[in-house]
């Protein structure tokens, strides 16, 4: 037993002699070298997540699945799935009933939601200005909203409230309103129709048919709600906030690498929705430069929001009756993730 500790002892002073090791880097070595490896390469579990959009899978979208094809929601910690909206597809249920933790939906929209008693906080604006506007027939002899007033059947979304906006603001008739279906033969079969678009989407598509089309924007009427706003709950954020400042950093990375390059994303949105075509998307990317990139967002970046935006658009609802008090601006959107 003395030969082996001696043994032991000499091979020891040898080791630091020759500064080979020391005496804790021999004893780490020898007792747990394969465990202590194994720990520090183990990799960080990722939190899963789901967003629903409030589309088909569609470039209008394209920071949230720039960032999926690009794996940059994996680099922020989260497993994020998303799934696609529709006309069947409320995102706001889906959200707040904690199916997801993220959704998708026009700045009234939430607004609504809230007014309802439903705890959303709305984290980043996809568009400074909405792309909703009213499509008519380019001969028409239309040239402002106040022109819409003669005669003109004009289709909506029910419950939309750019509507009541433009009956109280022109020479509108509440008469004049027809349920907008997402079906546009109504509209091309009728000369003296107009009806509503997303600036990106309809003009195309009906082009393609041989149907030429002018158009207002929305937020040229006077009324400019924040386009595809993304909210989550209150809860979410005072349970996650470190989460929601990953998901906000991913989706505006997504909107920086898609400006950047915007045609890479194409066929992964294809794959997607292959009723989408690289021409359509361009035509989308086109409309969609200003609308996402221009305003505020030129100067403080893609999704960012104001107290005041969100204080008149509050504030018209309030006159137009659809909210039944003036919810303070506050409650409603945080910037605290987009700084």
């Amino acid at each position: 037993m003395v030969k082996k500790f001696m043994a032991s002892l000499t091979l020891l002073f040898t080791l630091t002699a020759c500064g080979g090791t020391n005496v804790e880097e021999a004893t780490t070595s020898e007792t747990e070298p394969e465990e202590a490896k194994e720990e520090a390469e183990a990799p960080e579990e990722l939190f899963e997540m789901k967003q629903i959009t409030s589309w088909f899978p569609q470039v209008e979208s394209a920071g949230q699945y720039y960032a999926q094809m690009e794996g940059f929601y994996e680099e922020a910690g989260i497993d994020m799935t998303t799934e696609p909206g529709g006309p069947q597809v409320s995102s706001i249920s889906i959200v707040s009933s904690g199916s997801a933790q993220i959704g998708m939906a026009q700045a009234d929209q939430v607004l609504y939601a809230i007014n309802e008693g439903i705890p959303l906080v709305a984290i980043f604006a996809n568009f400074q200005k909405t792309p909703q506007g009213i499509m008519f027939h380019k001969d028409q002899p239309i040239d402002s909203f106040e022109d819409l007033g003669d005669g003109y059947e004009i289709y909506t979304a029910a419950g939309a409230g750019y509507w009541e906006f433009l009956v109280s603001q022109f020479d509108i008739d509440q008469s004049q309103n027809r349920v907008y279906t997402g079906d546009s033969s109504a509209f091309v079969s009728n000369a003296k129709a107009a009806s509503q678009m997303y600036v990106t989407s309809e003009p195309f598509y009906l082009a393609q048919e041989g149907i030429e089309t002018g158009h207002l924007l929305i937020a040229d009427s006077g009324y400019s709600p924040y386009g595809d706003v993304l909210f989550t709950t209150k809860d979410f954020i005072e349970e996650h906030p470190e989460i929601v400042q990953a998901y906000v950093d991913a989706v505006k990375k997504g909107w920086e690498a898609f400006k950047a390059d915007p045609e890479k994303v194409y066929d992964y949105i294809t794959e997607l929705n292959p009723e989408k075509t690289a021409e359509q998307m361009a035509y989308a990317t086109e409309q969609m430069e200003e609308l996402a990139f221009g305003g505020d967002a030129a100067i403080h970046g893609v999704g960012y929001m104001t107290e005041e935006r969100w204080s008149t658009l509050i504030s018209q609802l309030y006159e137009l009756g659809l909210l039944d008090s003036e919810i303070p601006a506050e409650d409603v959107f945080t910037t605290d993730f987009l700084n």
